[in-house]
């Protein structure tokens, strides 16, 4: 892998990808109750997040617990957002996900 221009691309990326998945479903990145990213890396996360304005408490974040679990890190991230914040059930989330390949996909959720 080439660790720094994966970083770079996942930081130029997801944003863009994030405020079209937004546009897309009629809503604006401050409708969201929650932002829940592949687990891939929290230099990445924190980068995104940053680069978006999504406030800490809204990014979902399980990497030091399970690590990059690979496609099921977006649902295990997912649950534990729910199981600290049964709150913010019915509200919207934004996932995305990226990896192999540096393919990447997205959508808005309305979390249960």
């Amino acid at each position: 892998m080439m660790g720094r221009e994966v970083f770079r691309w996942a930081v130029e990326t997801v944003p863009t990808l994030a405020l079209e998945i937004c546009h897309r479903a009629g809503l604006r990145l401050a409708d969201l109750a929650a932002f829940i990213p592949h687990q891939a890396n929290r230099r990445i996360i924190d980068a995104v997040a940053n680069r978006l304005g999504v406030p800490t408490m809204h990014v979902s974040t399980d990497i030091s617990r399970s690590g990059n679990a690979s496609a099921a890190s977006i649902p295990i991230a997912l649950d534990r957002l729910l199981s600290d914040h049964p709150e913010l059930g019915g509200r919207h989330a934004l996932l995305i996900g990226f990896g192999a390949g540096l393919a990447y996909a997205g959508q808005v959720i309305r979390l249960p």
